[in-house]
Formats: structure tokens, C-alpha cells, sequence
């Protein structure tokens, strides 16, 4: 199965702006591929990105996590959080939103073209009326 994480982060970061709030990223600096500025120090191991449409330009949440370029010290600076360092969004003026818990290993997306497990069977289909 694919992860739900990018799917609840698109729907909450929509939510979050539609009620015209300020959407924040809670991110996990440690994760494996997140791109940060070196500059940034973390709060209690985790920092907070804003992902505003006013702050975050060319914003991407995709099935990988999410990638926007944001300005840090008024400088632009391409970010990019792996969907394991993604640990909540949440809006900044009354912290509505949500964390996420640890995602267990689902294993590999189905394959298009993967064989049914019934097939090479030679019971042939049958249906039968149930009254």
C-alpha cells in the first residue's frame, strides 16, 4: 500500500489555508534527505517550517514529501523533507491540525500488471443465484 501521510498533509495544508490560517510544517531535521539551511538550529529536535502561499514559493506535496524554496535571513532556499522527516502540519494561530504517527512498512505499491493469485487455476468462474 502506498502511505496516507502525503495524501492527510495535502488535505490538511488545503484546510488550513482555506480558513485563512498560516500552515507549519513540523519536521524532524535528523531524517535521512532533508534539505535545510545549515543556519538553522532545532527546537527540542525538531524545526517548524512555514509553508504559507505567501512564504512558500513553487510549494510541491507530493508522494516523496514535500519541497518548496523558502527564505530564510531573506534569502531563497530550496527545502526538501522526505515524507519520514514530515511529523505534523498545523495551523499557527490555534495549533489545528495534526501529528503523525511512526508509519509502519507497508511494503511495495501493487504492480499493474501482477499475475492474479487465482490465475492458472483451472476451476472455471461460476455464478449461482442466491435468493
Amino acid at each position: 500500500m502506498v502511505p496516507c501521510r502525503p495524501y492527510l498533509l495535502r488535505a490538511l495544508y488545503d484546510w488550513i489555508v482555506e480558513n485563512h490560517l498560516t500552515p507549519h510544517l513540523l519536521v524532524d531535521p535528523a531524517c535521512t534527505g532533508v534539505i535545510l539551511p545549515a543556519g538553522l538550529k532545532p527546537e527540542q529536535g525538531r524545526i517548524v517550517l512555514n509553508l504559507s502561499p505567501a512564504a512558500a514559493a513553487s510549494l510541491v506535496i507530493g508522494p516523496e514529501g514535500v519541497e518548496a524554496e523558502l527564505r530564510f535571513q531573506g534569502r531563497p532556499f530550496r527545502v526538501s523533507v522526505p515524507l519520514q522527516g514530515c511529523l505534523g502540519i498545523f495551523a499557527q494561530e490555534n495549533g489545528a491540525g495534526m501529528q503523525f504517527p511512526e508509519e509502519p512498512d507497508l511494503g511495495p505499491p501493487p504492480v499493474s500488471g501482477a499475475p492474479d493469485p487465482g490465475a492458472g487455476s483451472s476451476k472455471k468462474p461460476s455464478l449461482r443465484l442466491v435468493k
